[in-house]
């Protein structure tokens, strides 16, 4: 039997999410666009039979007030003449009231700002945000949640999708090493308990397989991945590779492999958009910056250079980011050398092939009977977890080799 398959997306009103349940609305209603996937660029793959993006049932939690649609036009990505298409269709997307565990200054300074706005004055506000609540209390809004459009829509696979805003950074610790420990620092309300733990271990424990599409930490702690093995799961992370970190990725081998050597990195990033506005706060952008900074000494195997990530918020940007690096290097007789790189790329466009793709490789290796971690899709992410390759192309070949050792006769 065919999977029917739906994703659960934690920030379902963002940027990525909007344009990723845009773009599904958009294919039904026969839009003629090209919306291309990575898996798409080898035609090996065309033998396995991915799922339609068209498919893809797609619900979620988010804090945000307004309507699918109106998030469509506060994050500015669709295109307009695309939205009077889509907008019905779009607005009967299921949403569900987002879970928090604790109050965080910077999300809540958004969420007022946007309830401010004058477009915003006609909105019944409705949308609730649990905090200062048991979390084991939390844990059962969300399993609800799972629960009713899982059989709203009579589906035979879940898949929750953390595209949240990034959480403040925080060190693991002995609560998050063993699945026993982690329940019970949940019945406790540790402090050590993050929301975007609380969707991951709640999605587990109801059989949903889970992608962590940013930085935040959660599939990472050895009790999520003990218990994802335990309900037979896959999960996938973390943090989405999609401009900077992309390129790293595939310039470090150049330099590598030609025998030059790295003396120093300088990256800076301006955005606009509301993951912008969250990475704005120090401890937010620790977050993103870990996930950031690790790829290159992994990957050519030093690190006595100058490596510098920079995060900015800029307004005028909005969801276009712009990334400037400036790459030294040096060649024989350590003679000096430059690169520099201008990228100016659209964030969501370039994310939601990603999660697409991921939803399909997701659906494809669980009706394999595979679960746990996912290191052949590497390629997909900044800090791929359960593989140590970060070279880009050693990670597309690592997806090819399990494909077809496996699946391709």
């Amino acid at each position: 039997m065919s999977s029917k398959v739906g994703a659960l997306i934690i920030g379902s009103k963002g940027a990525v999410a909007t344009t990723l349940i845009a773009a599904g609305c958009a294919i039904r209603k026969g839009v003629k666009m090209n919306f291309r996937l990575p898996s798409e660029a080898e035609p090996l793959y065309a033998q396995l039979g991915l799922m339609n993006i068209a498919d893809i049932i797609y619900g979620g939690w988010d804090i945000a007030p307004e309507s699918y649609s109106q998030s469509c036009h506060t994050h500015g990505v669709v295109p307009p003449h695309i939205m009077p298409i889509i907008t019905e269709e779009l607005d009967k997307t299921d949403v569900y009231p987002a879970v928090l565990v604790e109050h965080d200054e910077i999300i809540e300074k958004l969420l007022s700002e946007n309830i401010a706005e004058p477009r915003m004055r006609d909105i019944n506000y409705t949308t609730t945000i649990f905090t200062k609540r048991p979390l084991l209390e939390l844990i059962k809004s969300v399993e609800y949640d799972i629960d009713a459009f899982r059989k709203k829509h009579n589906l035979t696979k879940v898949i929750i999708i953390n595209l949240a805003s990034t959480e403040k950074s925080f060190k693991i610790t002995d609560v998050h090493n063993s699945l026993s420990a982690f329940e019970e620092a949940l019945k406790n309300n540790s402090p050590e308990i993050t929301t975007g733990m609380i969707y991951t271990y709640a999605g587990i424990k109801n059989g949903c397989h889970v992608i962590n599409f940013t930085p935040s930490i959660s599939i990472e702690l050895p009790a999520i991945q003990e218990f994802a093995k335990k309900n037979k799961v896959m999960i996938a992370g973390k943090d989405g590779k999609t401009g900077q970190t992309l390129y790293k990725t595939a310039i470090a081998p150049m330099l590598k492999h030609r025998g030059l050597k790295l003396t120093g990195w300088y990256s800076t990033n301006i955005l606009g958009n509301r993951d912008g506005q969250v990475l704005h706060d120090p401890e937010h952008r620790a977050t993103k910056i870990g996930s950031k900074s690790a790829v290159l000494s992994q990957i050519l195997g030093y690190s006595d250079f100058d490596h510098q990530v920079h995060i900015h918020y800029y307004k005028p940007r909005g969801d276009a980011k712009e990334a400037w690096d400036n790459i030294d290097f040096n060649g024989w007789f350590d003679v000096p050398m430059q690169m520099k790189i201008d990228w100016l790329g659209d964030d969501s466009i370039l994310a939601a092939p990603l999660v697409t793709d991921l939803i399909r490789w997701i659906v494809f290796f669980s009706d394999k009977g595979e679960c746990g971690l996912t290191p052949q899709l590497a390629s997909y992410f900044k800090q791929p977890l359960g593989s140590d390759v970060y070279d880009f192309f050693a990670q597309i070949a690592l997806l090819k080799t399990h494909v077809l050792s496996k699946y391709i006769k």
